[in-house]
């Protein structure tokens, strides 16, 4: 009975093994196809230019962010500002087209499901050294395309599945949930037109989110970028 119950449990540790490895494979062509571990691991700080576009108006925006230190994004239409601010222990937002005129801090939850956007490099990079965790669940159809599944909890403990396209490696869309007024919300992010930065990097210059979309027209890769930008009130 020992040597049954012995042989079950190595027939469901080599199982997982395989399945983890699996995930890890993907992952490896994931990483080639954005660019490379050395590429990637490069990157200090950034800066993205470009426009939101929704409901017929474009608002043109600027994202200043230095890699686990402060994320800093900036955006106005007519006299309106739009300004987030975050930093590891805390983050400030206004948004003028709410009537705000002054910064205001993040509840503790925002702050929470925005820290991973600190993190400059692929979440998906070395992700186990960094206390992140991974679960391959499969593949699935979407948009007439295949695509493997791939759940990443992060160190905070937040949760997204990542839809890596089985041909190109690339991610399509994530999904995570997100709270909004108190409550759960699924929210849905696809990832197009990826292009190559100067460093060899790959990323997506469009990210779709509902009726939203954010367009990147340009990409500084390890700007000098000035910490002060990053104080709130």
């Amino acid at each position: 009975m020992k040597k049954i119950l012995l042989s079950a449990g190595m027939l469901l540790l080599s199982f997982t093994a395989a399945f983890s490895q699996s995930a890890d494979e993907v992952i490896g062509k994931y990483i080639d196809a954005i660019g490379g571990k050395a590429n990637w691991i490069s990157l200090n700080s950034l800066r993205v230019e470009g426009e939101i576009e929704v409901q017929g108006v474009t608002i043109p925006f600027t994202m200043n962010a230095l890699n686990n230190k402060g994320a800093r994004m900036d955006a106005e239409f007519q006299g309106m500002k739009m300004i987030e601010i975050l930093t590891p222990t805390a983050g400030w937002a206004m948004n003028g087209f709410q009537g705000q005129s002054s910064l205001q801090p993040m509840s503790e939850e925002d702050l929470k499901t925005k820290a991973d956007d600190l993190e400059l490099v692929d979440q998906l990079i070395d992700y186990a050294t960094k206390g992140h965790s991974v679960e391959l669940l499969g593949k699935d159809e979407v948009d007439g395309n295949e695509y493997f599944k791939l759940k990443l909890t992060t160190k905070k403990g937040n949760e997204k599945v990542h839809f890596i396209d089985t041909k190109t490696f690339l991610i399509y869309k994530t999904e995570t949930t997100v709270k909004v007024n108190g409550q759960e919300v699924k929210q849905e992010v696809k990832l197009l037109d990826y292009q190559t930065l100067e460093n060899g990097i790959k990323m997506a210059f469009k990210q779709e989110v509902g009726p939203m979309m954010m367009v990147t027209k340009k990409i500084t890769i390890n700007p000098a970028i000035d910490e002060s930008m990053f104080k709130g009130n």
